[in-house]
């Protein structure tokens, strides 16, 4: 399996990659790629499983950065755009163009891959898994063409295939599944059970959105669909206090009534329920990995009384927030 990349902005003009994605293998394979120029810095830390390849992908450059990009392989991919964007543009009828903005994600079938990536963000942080058809007859079984619904289809007919037209946010529940990934401390065999765990997680969750997709569909206008998207980032960005229903409105420009609606449309969640959500699992870190109190953690996301975080964390994972303190002392 091989890619070939192509771009001004190489020191070399032209890089060849061999993957070994379709090779069996009980073990886990890691590798650190980095590279750099004047501009480009690049790291990128590469997961090779039996059937699955993750890339966690950091970058900083010199925008717009231009690829040609060209693979020799059917390209099965979930991509999670955490920072930056990207845009791919395809030269030939076997691929379709996918576009990934800042905090959204798509899951894509592309037989044919030959085009150009288009990055316009100067820093980039990017979660891409790839997959083989052999991973997921492995994993779903007979079951699998009734599980991956259009997907599996696609598949099967050798079309390309994109699972949202207009790629959609990062919920909190696959951002969490994204960091579990990220931060993985485990070794070796343990290490390769989680992260195929994970992987097959958020798949779980993105074939039960294909199996219900006309629920979840918005139809919102373009212009309301990034107000929208405007407004879930002010309430990541202010989770200790975050602003109320009216003053969304305000901030954002979008009357409360739609405001209400099309959040929900697009975050598949209410506004109160999705602040509690990034409240508890931002909660559930400072926790477990930076070794924070019950108290602390009860502030750092907003609660004035421990006791009512406590009461709401329970609601939420049906366990209390101190189990986490024993897990992490294990």
């Amino acid at each position: 399996m091989k890619s070939v990349f192509r771009s001004d902005y190489y020191t070399e003009k032209e890089i060849v990659k061999h993957f070994a994605l379709n090779k069996k293998t009980s073990e886990l394979i890691e590798e650190q790629i980095n590279y750099e120029n004047p501009d480009l810095k690049l790291n990128i830390q590469e997961i090779l499983l039996n059937g699955i390849q993750i890339r966690v992908i950091n970058e900083k450059i010199n925008p717009p950065f231009v690829v040609e990009v060209e693979h020799d392989f059917p390209f099965m991919k979930m991509h999670f755009e955490i920072e930056g964007n990207s845009k791919y543009t395809p030269k030939n009828n076997k691929s379709l163009a996918v576009d990934i903005p800042d905090g959204h994600y798509n899951l894509f079938f592309l037989p044919k891959v030959k085009g150009t990536l288009t990055y316009n963000s100067p820093v980039r942080k990017s979660v891409e898994i790839n997959f083989t058809k052999d991973y997921l007859k492995r994993v779903f079984g007979e079951a699998f063409s009734e599980a991956s619904s259009s997907y599996g289809e696609a598949l099967k007919k050798d079309i390309p295939f994109l699972m949202w037209q207009q790629s959609k946010p990062i919920t909190p529940i696959l951002h969490s599944i994204i960091q579990d990934i990220i931060n993985c401390k485990f070794e070796d065999s343990i290490k390769k059970i989680y992260l195929e765990s994970k992987v097959t997680e958020i798949l779980t969750i993105l074939f039960n959105y294909l199996k219900n997709k006309s629920s979840f569909e918005t139809n919102i206008e373009e212009e309301d669909y990034l107000k929208i998207i405007e407004a879930g980032k002010i309430i990541e960005e202010n989770l200790k206090n975050p602003p109320t229903i009216p003053e969304l409105s305000i901030i954002t420009g979008i009357n409360q009534c739609k405001l209400k609606q099309n959040f929900k449309r697009v975050y598949r969640k209410p506004v109160f329920s999705y602040i509690t959500d990034l409240r508890m699992e931002k909660a559930k870190k400072l926790i477990s990995e930076r070794g924070f109190t019950i108290s602390e953690a009860s502030y750092e996301i907003g609660y004035k009384n421990p006791q009512h975080f406590t009461a709401a964390f329970k609601r939420k994972y049906n366990y209390l927030p101190s189990q986490l303190k024993k897990v992490a002392n294990f």
